[in-house]
């Protein structure tokens, strides 16, 4: 089974398209916030959240209920699609309904592999897999650009070193996060 949550009109082939608006005429009707959901522990192969984490959870434990109803519902092995805004573009604080920023370390705060290796050097940070006991490993992060800032770049007017460099400092430059997370369970 592959999951479609927060779809809104943006319903995929193969996959149980999952929201709360009626209005989106969604597969199953529900509210992600609302935990524990209706799917069955482990049965789920991969799940897609394309622009939907952004808005779940404005109070903290809400948020990670979700998480740990995503790596609840996940079968081992199984994947997380996510794309959210990135923190630092306009995209971001244009819609009010905005309640979460996320950065790459954001999911690397889900592994307990990161999080054993931070208690072992002692960082200072907080150890999110082992307090929501939920462990995913980061596969992929990747950024998609503002179109202004993708132009230079299809354009040769700047090279991708630049562009990444320019990232970190301006913003604006990176519009999207994606990062792609799969589920580590004992077997």
């Amino acid at each position: 089974m592959k999951l479609n949550i927060g779809s809104g009109f943006r319903k995929m082939d193969g996959y149980i398209n999952v929201d709360n608006f009626e209005e989106c005429k969604p597969d199953v009707l529900m509210n992600l916030e609302e935990t524990p959901w209706s799917f069955e522990s482990n049965s789920v192969s991969e799940i897609t959240a394309i622009h939907v984490l952004e808005h779940l959870g404005e109070q903290r434990d809400v948020f990670f209920n979700i998480i740990k109803e995503i790596y609840r519902v996940l079968r081992n092995d199984g994947i997380i699609k996510i794309s959210v805004p990135f923190y630092m573009h306009p995209t971001f604080y244009t819609d009010p309904t905005h309640v979460r920023s996320f950065t790459s370390g954001t999911f690397k705060m889900l592994s307990k592999k990161v999080n054993q290796d931070w208690m072992d050097r002692n960082v200072n940070a907080t150890m999110l897999a082992f307090m929501l006991d939920v462990d995913f490993d980061l596969i992929n992060v990747s950024y998609k650009y503002d179109p202004v800032w993708d132009n230079k770049l299809k354009n040769n007017e700047i090279s991708q070193e630049e562009i990444i460099q320019a990232a970190q400092e301006k913003w604006g430059v990176v519009q999207e996060l994606n990062v792609i997370l799969r589920a580590c369970k004992e077997v």
